[in-house]
């Protein structure tokens, strides 16, 4: 190797260290876009998918469901929780609902927090059995949640929509559909329907 030939590698080593710091910048960028996206995707809370990754997977499973039923899931009493215990016990409350509301769901189906203290879910089901396991699903939900010994526990209402009253695969417009039937539930509740109130034992 000549002396050009030298010259030529410090030179091409000298701008190669010039540029470490501008791409250990757009590494740090592409890992912070990374977490960014993930977080839009996750809702860091519960770990289910959030609104708009919720969207796309159930438009997925509608389209080729056999029977398809979509759920509306609002905890009843959750404000009471926050505000006696504290954001932080709200907030296990909503991890476990999440859990739990996934495990009910079962594999296949695709659960989500649309935000706050608010869930839905888009299930293939035999809509002759959907009212025994809604019925299921909120006895779990409304079981008290432990927080460091204290046993939180909320109601739930649950609106439901199918094929068999709604023919349709409009994720929108089933959710919609889905929606006012949980305000109906929400609404029956307020006129009898047995409700737990926020406890801490």
């Amino acid at each position: 190797m000549g002396p050009e030939d030298t010259d030529a590698a410090q030179t091409l080593h000298r701008d190669l260290l010039a540029l470490l710091p501008a791409a250990r910048v757009l590494l740090a960028e592409r890992d912070d876009l990374a977490r960014r996206l993930e977080v839009a995707r996750r809702d860091p809370l519960t770990g289910l998918p959030a609104r708009a990754a919720f969207t796309a997977a159930a438009e997925q499973l509608l389209a080729t469901a056999n029977a398809p039923a979509v759920l509306m899931v609002d905890l009843v009493d959750f404000k009471a929780v926050n505000d006696t215990h504290g954001h932080e016990a709200g907030d296990a409350v909503l991890a476990v609902t999440g859990r739990r509301l996934a495990g009910w769901a079962g594999p296949g189906a695709v659960v989500g927090r649309l935000g706050g203290d608010e869930f839905a879910a888009v299930l293939d089901t035999d809509p002759a059995g959907l009212p025994g396991r809604i019925a299921a699903l909120r006895g779990l939900l409304e079981q008290p949640a432990d927080h460091h010994g204290r046993q939180l526990a909320v109601g739930s209402s649950i609106g439901a929509a199918t094929l068999t009253d709604h023919p349709t695969r409009d994720l929108s417009v089933l959710l919609h559909a889905a929606d006012l039937a949980m305000y109906a539930d929400k609404g029956r509740g307020r006129r009898g329907r047995r409700r737990h109130s926020p406890t801490a034992a």
